[in-house]
């Protein structure tokens, strides 16, 4: 096979890991790169006078038209951009800004056109020793317990009957069952649900609610209006609008559960429940300080050797996590229009959050490759048999379907992830002593 002729590039920094760069491309090379396209796609022709796949490529460009030129350009245009980079030396991330129909190519002439790339941030690692992240000890006291108990006593609230004769109020709730119905049609229902004066359904009106639950008693059927909002169990509904059937099965006195009975749910003894909750505290705020201890670590990188990123990167991260945020608002019950108003108010915040999770990435990517910190295939398959017990189902299933939608890679990034943290908290430990000394 004939050697194809060179290209020219030159780049230009037009940003932070932005670059353009100009290609030239000589009429031979295009010569070269469709006569390659045409034989190939000639390859397995026969056409009379000629062996197969022998037919000279002008013969080729007539019997095959518009369609392979077409091939033929996208084949050339991909093989150039990618020589290009390559030939720049820069490390490059993705192509941007870059339009291949705008660019018209012809076989006989020279060819010239601009294309940027952003690159991967040169991010550089300071030597251990200018790290001095002092580790905070973990201290649980009584008093902390004692709130901790007091919030689990009102998070497993008990409900008693009512007084005869008490319909609902601000300090009741009523247990019900219900269905909803559109055009006489019944939909979902659901058993023992339990709600207050101040907690309306969802999808039913605050105003209506109130008016018409104040008072309710036991055995009573109350039809409320309703919308079938996003996030309804019925998908064919949604949008749409019907009543829900509300039939009350008793009004309940809540009140905050005793540790007797928050032991026994637990099914430890009452006289052990101080001490689980403290064991419990100790070990989140060890989680909370070790997670403390690697973000100080990262940070201090960063403030030492500070590193940018290309701008487009941070602004298309910033978009993805706005329209998660406007789904999630417009799920809970909000305008569509309301909800993209709202989160485009915040865009600043959200824009600064999304470099500081980029920055945050490449970094610990960084240090992995410095430290050789790699995910193992019994790293993978322990974390496929944890997810698998979580939802029950076995770890060949599991692994099945993060293949099949492509979350492989997720998985391997969260696992890298805290290995790197694990080793960010090592080296914290390592470095309490002589900052202690040098304190000292």
């Amino acid at each position: 096979m004939a050697r194809l002729s060179p290209i020219e590039v030159s780049k230009e920094e037009v940003g932070p890991c932005h670059f353009k760069l100009a290609i030239q491309v000589p009429a031979d090379r295009i010569a070269q790169s469709f006569d390659l396209t045409y034989r190939a796609a000639g390859s397995d022709m026969r056409i009379p006078g000629f062996r197969k796949g022998k037919a000279p490529a002008a013969i080729l460009r007539t019997l095959l038209g518009d369609q392979v030129a077409e091939d033929a350009k996208s084949h050339l245009l991909e093989s150039v951009v990618r020589e290009g980079v390559q030939r720049s030396e820069l490390i490059a991330l993705r192509v941007v800004n870059f339009d291949a129909d705008a660019i018209e190519v012809d076989e006989e002439s020279p060819l010239s056109f601009e294309v940027e790339v952003e690159t991967t941030p040169q991010v550089e690692l300071p030597p251990w020793e200018e790290i001095t992240v002092q580790p905070d000890p973990v201290i649980i006291n009584a008093d902390q317990v004692e709130e901790a108990l007091e919030s689990l006593r009102q998070r497993e609230m008990q409900f008693e009957d009512a007084a005869e004769g008490q319909g609902l109020d601000s300090e009741h709730a009523v247990e019900m069952d219900l269905v909803y119905l559109k055009d006489e049609e019944e939909g979902p229902a659901a058993e023992d649900i339990r709600l207050g004066l101040e907690s309306p359904l969802y999808g039913v009106e605050e105003e209506d609610w109130a008016r018409e639950m104040d008072g309710v008693l036991p055995d009573a059927t109350v039809d409320l209006p309703c919308s079938f909002n996003e996030g309804f169990s019925n998908e064919d509904w949604v949008g749409e609008k019907g009543i829900v059937r509300l039939s009350v099965k008793r009004v309940v006195k809540p009140r905050p559960a005793t540790d007797a009975e928050i032991a026994a749910a637990g099914d430890i003894d009452v006289d052990e429940l101080p001490t689980r909750i403290k064991d419990s505290l100790t070990a989140e705020a060890e989680r909370s300080e070790r997670n403390r201890q690697a973000d100080a670590v990262l940070q201090q990188i960063q403030d030492k050797r500070p590193f940018q990123l290309p701008d487009g990167m941070i602004q298309e991260e910033a978009e993805q996590s706005m329209k998660g945020q406007v789904k999630d608002m417009v799920e809970r019950g909000l305008d569509e229009e309301e909800a993209q108003k709202e989160v485009e108010q915040q865009r600043t915040r959200f824009l600064e959050s999304a470099e500081v999770r980029l920055k945050s990435y490449f970094l610990i990517r960084r240090i992995a490759e410095q430290e050789k910190l790699k995910v193992t295939r019994n790293e993978l398959s322990q974390a496929f048999r944890a997810i698998a017990s979580q939802h029950g189902v076995d770890a060949k299933t599991v692994e099945k379907v993060y293949t099949e939608n492509g979350r492989v890679d997720d998985l391997s990034s969260d696992i890298l992830t805290g290995k790197v943290r694990a080793f960010l908290n090592e080296k914290v430990a390592e470095m309490a002593p002589a900052v202690e000394q040098a304190e000292a």
